[in-house]
């Protein structure tokens, strides 16, 4: 039992250093298996390299503005499997909580900015 209670400490303080900054992935190799399995037939694996890299640039630049909740989750959900994680994948993640919380606030009556818009 006490062994359980260590292995789920470590998670949770793994997890929460994961959501401190951007991870690091080898975008190449990812696009690499992706070009390999067929998934994509029209991407090249130079233009997914490319895609990759002006997500993780967003990434960084705007990570501190994202919940470390929202984070970490995302962070989580895409390192399942570990072979090929994306920072699109992860983006993609952060993008839809952030709208999807936005989905969350009444909109009858409330001001533009609660709505999300501009």
């Amino acid at each position: 039992m006490p062994s359980s209670v260590l292995l789920i400490s470590f998670g949770i303080s793994f997890v929460m250093t994961v959501a401190d900054k951007v991870p690091s992935f080898d975008v190449t190799a990812s696009c690499k298996a992706v070009a390999a399995f067929g998934l994509a037939l029209a991407h090249s694996p130079e233009a997914c390299v490319q895609d990759e890299n002006s997500a993780h640039a967003e990434l960084v630049q705007k990570w501190n503005t994202y919940p470390a909740d929202d984070r970490s989750r995302c962070v989580s959900e895409t390192m399942v499997g570990g072979d090929s994680p994306s920072y699109v994948e992860m983006l993609t993640c952060l993008q839809l909580t952030q709208e999807a919380e936005a989905l969350k606030t009444p909109l009858i009556g409330a001001s533009k900015t609660k709505r999300g818009i501009k």
